[in-house]
């Protein structure tokens, strides 16, 4: 079934799926780094975005109405080209166990830690199935909803923040040399491709895709420009020994006696932005499976394949030390290799298909 969504809403999709957990891990990740020029790599973001958008762009010029599992099928055969979109396939499940398992920990840490873990993640995993099933164009009106007050909420507490600069810990600026800032923008142009879920999603024309993710890549890099200039300027080196930075910032900041937690509208400002993240993929888990096992439809796998996320989150990340470790060591090589090899194989092998019938 053919998905509509709006350009604004694919923007605002698009955006979330990447500033979702980002927000999250990404100052922390960064702060182990480099700590003054932790900025500078969220400009970096840009020349790796383009590279990632390229590719997307190559795909959709071959595949303009397919999705990246049926382009794999079609280009490399019914054995390979399946064994290549199962490897992607699997990817996109490490990687909804992974936010899965994000969410629920930082639930825990923050909110509810005497709840169990595995109930604090299928409370989580059940509306995003429940979305998932409306299909995507619930999940476009909802991000169309949500961005607004999220951005607004983003800049307000920004400049909530102003009074607690500190601008002696971003200085002096590269210091060390550009090698460690260019090491800290591994983990976000890692994250970048996510974006390749959306090759799932066949509702979304080739050019409105291209477009919308240039846009979306100019928002985020902006956004993590002023997100890690406000830490660091905030915290300065104790970055590095906060799990979650951008919340200890909003803790820090007091308006009056009578409004003291701040921090309670960020918690829930993640929550929902998790949400929507967990709900992209999980879209693009499903049809990923409904072209693989074609022809079936994808609803009839979102509630089981909701069930098997739920107990992978628990399977292969056991703790949010491993959470950490997975993204700084395995994230980037694991995401830049299969975001590169599934849609650059498919569009060099169609093309040469191609060119060989002409010549005939």
């Amino acid at each position: 079934m053919k998905q509509q969504m709006s350009r604004l809403q694919f923007v605002f999709l698009a955006l979330w799926l990447i500033v979702g957990t980002g927000i999250l891990t990404l100052p922390f990740t960064i702060g182990q780094i480099t700590i003054r020029d932790g900025w500078i790599s969220a400009i970096l973001l840009l020349p790796g975005g383009a590279v990632v958008i390229t590719v997307i762009a190559l795909f959709r010029r071959v595949f303009p109405n397919q999705s990246l599992v049926e382009a794999l099928h079609e280009a490399l055969g019914p054995f390979v080209g399946r064994a290549a979109s199962l490897w992607f396939i699997y990817m996109i499940f490490v990687t909804e166990c992974f936010v899965l398992r994000e969410g629920s920990v930082f639930l825990s840490t923050t909110v509810l830690p005497s709840t169990p873990n595995y109930i604090v993640a299928g409370a989580f995993i059940l509306p995003v199935a429940y979305v998932t099933y409306q299909g995507a164009e619930v999940l476009g009106r909802m991000a169309e909803i949500i961005t607004p007050i999220g951005v607004g909420v983003i800049l307000v507490l920004f400049m909530l923040a102003l009074p607690y600069l500190n601008p002696s810990y971003l200085q002096p600026v590269l210091a060390d040399g550009w090698s460690p800032v260019v090491r800290a923008d591994v983990v976000p142009w890692a994250y970048m491709w996510e974006t390749m879920f959306f090759l799932q999603f066949r509702g979304v024309p080739g050019q409105w895709m291209t477009k919308g993710l240039l846009i979306t890549t100019l928002l985020i890099s902006a956004i993590g420009v002023i997100a890690e200039f406000t830490v660091i300027a905030v915290l300065g080196p104790g970055i590095r020994y906060s799990a979650y930075p951008l919340l200890e910032v909003v803790r820090t900041i007091r308006i009056a006696d009578f409004i003291e937690r701040l921090d309670t509208l960020y918690v829930m400002g993640v929550v929902t932005t998790i949400f929507l993240k967990l709900s992209v993929i999980h879209f693009a888990f499903t049809t990923a499976i409904q072209n693989w096992f074609a022809p079936c439809q994808y609803r009839r796998m979102v509630w089981s394949s909701a069930i098997l996320l739920w107990a992978g989150s628990f399977f292969l990340i056991h703790n949010s030390n491993a959470i950490m470790d997975i993204i700084m060591k395995v994230v980037w090589g694991y995401f830049t290799s299969t975001g590169l090899a599934g849609p650059l194989l498919a569009v060099i092998v169609q093309r040469w298909r191609q060119h060989r019938a002409i010549r005939r």
